[in-house]
């Protein structure tokens, strides 16, 4: 036997190459976290004005509404007192709407006139000095008829027959201000301060407890080129300063407020600033790291390049290619080895690991001497045996070793038959070790050109071993991302993967399950979620077993989808059946919506169409629980709070409707959840408000006509205020394809009355 073994030579100007690269590496990911760092500060003031002038918008709407709304009432009150009427019947009839809470009237003797009296305000406020003023909006000022208590004014002068005859206040309450605006900063993660701009006082404030003065900014250290003086007399701009209560700084954009004497300003901790920032820069870290690794695989490579003939360079370039640039799959790793044999004139070539997988190739006129499996195993553990005793006290991860069958007859006899049984005479093979001991084995037989096998083998080794990697990873990383990794079923992005191939294939024999677990959330609240996991577990793994070979997906936390293709109809149905039956031992219940074509055309209204129906017979369930008498309180509110709608016979009733799409939207945050059918209004939750959609919508698919009345119900106070009255808010409109459509508005019975929970449903006539 001869045993050689060719050993890397150590080159310094390789090594002094790859340490530049790697410093020139290093030098560019740093550049770009500071790149990544400035766009981050620029988007964080980006948005910082974008969402103030949101608020902004948002509150001078409501405050010119509100203002609105007091000059009709301006003009009523003029009105009564021209027909020598009093007040009474005006302040009888006012409800709260928008901010104003309350209203009262100041007549020229100075008696402020309110629902539950009449009080003097001689020496603490002069009607000639407001009348003089005009329409106007108070900052934050004291309540004239609650000592102790401040409140905001909004005053509109009453004038009869050409002359003011009173002035009439609209009062805003500051919680009800605060609020409102509280729960738009918490929405966007930032703090809010809205203040009078000419005496600084605060009418809104997330951060304190009490409403101060915006001075308080004065002792803030501000850094270069930011003052508190610049954001005490610019109408508008950006600043920055250290945080009082954290170790870092905070980002603010302020504005002052069209038509009032009032201005705002939205802050935001730097933290939250470059949370993604930071998050990106360990994936850069770890991708400079990865970089490393390879560039040090590379290093060795191009070290051994400089021995190499022109001939076996190209060679090795065109499998290094063919290896790593196509990902290195099972039909390259193939090609990659004819190249290997056909360049070195060999018989056939082998790649195999100690994990058990193996490649191999041979040339058509030596097919007849094709190991079977079982004999080419014992090859392959016999070279291994031979890689395993020099790379003990070998010094390099890449080897060449070279054996010959003549050589064996002493040392290895039943190597050397087995060898001289398939006409094999010698082997040259390279063999590559990482750090985790995984060892690969790129072989040759019979190679015509020796030297050129063995040059080759050392070059290429370790690209066939970063392939079968490469792979291995990838069919990893294909099988994680695609399942899910509580039931082992296939995930939703899957189910979106596969949906266009299924669209293509148009199968015949085609259903669409959908199934919906019932009581998950009871099950979770009363056992505990691992029961509610134990529960998913056995659901997934009933439906693997029922419909083996067919694609079961988890859509959502409690729902999953079967495809079957090629099973009739009735099939299918006694499936569901065999299904259902194993789920009675353990008294799981389920809701099952089943679609079927006979060649499926259109996958996602198959979906649709097998929702729908699932969602009727899960109202069913719990109808039929509910008369039952045998339904928790619990099951009952997790109904509600699936669906939206507290009454069984309600939700079976809209399902029966010919709709065209159900929202559930929050008039209080003018946020919406798509209830049972899909983006109707292309409506996306996590970034637009429903309103903006919603009149999007109108101006693109309604008749003109009808743009007026639609737009209205963009006017929330006034929906709360028709829902509130009974009443059931209604339009039946035409679209511009000739479709007629009703939209209505239903109150949903939330628990707590003052939030107003709606659902919104557009239905065909």
């Amino acid at each position: 036997m001869i045993l050689n073994s060719i050993k890397h030579k150590k080159f310094g100007k390789p090594i002094i190459y790859t340490f530049v690269t790697l410093i020139l590496m290093s030098a560019i990911v740093l550049s770009l976290i500071g790149y990544l760092y400035n766009t981050a500060e620029e988007r964080a003031y980006e948005n910082l004005h974008v969402q103030t002038k949101q608020i902004k918008d948002d509150l001078t709407l409501q405050i010119l509404s509100d203002r609105e709304n007091l000059a009709t009432m301006a003009n009523f009150a003029a009105k009564l007192y021209l027909d020598g009427d009093d007040y009474s019947l005006m302040f009888n009839s006012f409800k709260p709407i928008g901010l104003i809470e309350n209203i009262g009237i100041l007549t020229p003797d100075n008696t402020f006139i309110t629902k539950s009296g009449s009080i003097s305000l001689d020496g603490r406020i002069s009607f000639e000095d407001e009348v003089t003023r005009g329409a106007y909006i108070s900052g934050r000022i004291a309540d004239l008829t609650n000592d102790g208590y401040e409140l905001i004014r909004s005053a509109v002068p009453i004038v009869a027959g050409g002359e003011t005859v009173g002035v009439l206040y609209g009062v805003i309450k500051l919680d009800k201000i605060s609020e409102k605006y509280t729960v738009m900063a918490n929405e966007l993660n930032a703090q809010l301060f809205i203040y009078d701009a000419q005496e600084g006082n605060l009418i809104v404030d997330t951060v304190h407890d009490e409403l101060g003065n915006i001075s308080f900014l004065k002792e803030r250290k501000y850094n270069k080129g930011y003052s508190y003086e610049e954001i005490e007399n610019s109408v508008n701009g950006f600043s920055s300063f250290e945080s009082a209560y954290r170790d870092e700084d905070v980002l603010m954009h302020y504005s002052a407020i069209d038509d009032l004497d009032w201005k705002i300003a939205l802050v935001r901790y730097d933290s939250q600033v470059f949370l993604e920032v930071h998050s990106l820069m360990k994936v850069l870290f770890i991708v400079l790291a990865s970089m490393i690794i390879v560039m040090s695989v590379f290093s060795s490579l191009i070290m051994v390049a400089e021995r190499r003939k022109a001939a076996v360079t190209d060679c090795a370039a065109n499998i290094r290619r063919t290896l790593l640039e196509a990902s290195g799959t099972k039909k390259h790793i193939a090609e990659a080895l004819k190249d290997v044999c056909l360049f070195t004139e060999s018989r056939s070539a082998i790649f195999f690991d100690t994990n058990g997988e193996d490649y191999r190739y041979i040339s058509t006129k030596h097919h007849e001497l094709m190991m079977p499996d079982s004999k080419r195993k014992v090859l392959m553990s016999e070279i291994l045996r031979y890689v395993s005793e020099y790379l003990v006290q070998g010094e390099s991860a890449i080897n060449v070793m070279h054996l010959e069958a003549k050589k064996l007859s002493e040392t290895n006899p039943y190597f050397c038959q087995l060898m001289r049984e398939y006409g094999i005479e010698e082997l040259v093979f390279s063999a590559t070790v990482n750090n985790s001991n995984h060892i690969t084995v790129l072989c040759v037989m019979n190679p015509k050109r020796k030297a050129a096998a063995k040059l080759l083998c050392e070059k290429v080794s370790a690209c066939f071993s970063i392939a079968l990697i490469n792979q291995t990873i990838l069919n990893k990383t294909r099988l994680a991302a695609t399942t899910d990794s509580l039931t082992g079923v296939m995930n939703r992005v899957a189910y979106n993967n596969d949906l266009h191939d299924i669209n293509e294939e148009k199968p015949m024999d085609f259903s669409c399950i959908y199934v919906d677990v019932n009581e998950l959330h009871y099950r979770n609240n009363k056992f505990g979620h691992a029961a509610g996991d134990e529960m998913l577990l056995f659901i997934a793994h009933s439906l693997k077993d029922v419909f083996f070979g067919q694609k079961v997906y988890r859509m959502g936390g409690d729902e999953f989808l079967v495809f079957c293709q090629n099973s009739s109809q009735d099939e299918v149905k006694k499936g569901i059946e065999i299904f259902l039956e194993q789920l009675k031992p353990r008294d799981y219940h389920v809701a099952i919506g089943l679609s079927y074509r006979s060649q499926n055309t259109n996958t996602e209204e198959m979906v649709r169409e097998a929702e729908v129906r699932m969602y009727e017979e899960k109202a069913k369930y719990y109808q039929n629980k509910s008369r039952s008498h045998d339904i928790t309180t619990a099951e009952s509110n997790y109904v509600v709070a699936k669906t939206g709608i507290r009454e069984i016979d309600t939700m079976l009733s809209v399902l029966k409707e010919n709709y065209n799409g159900i929202y559930r939207v929050s008039l209080d945050t003018d946020k919406a959840t798509r209830v049972l059918m899909p983006a109707y209004l292309k409506y996306n939750e996590t970034e637009e408000d429903f309103s903006k959609l919603f009149a999007k919508y109108v101006s693109e698919s309604a008749e003109s006509d009808y743009h007026r009345t639609l737009l209205s119900f963009r006017n929330y106070d006034a929906l709360k205020q028709q829902i509130s009255a009974g009443k059931t808010p209604e339009i039946t409109y035409k679209k511009l394809n000739g479709e007629t459509v009703t939209l209505s508005v239903h109150k949903l019975c939330d628990t707590d009355e003052t939030v107003f929970d709606t659902l919104w449903i557009f239905a065909k006539k």
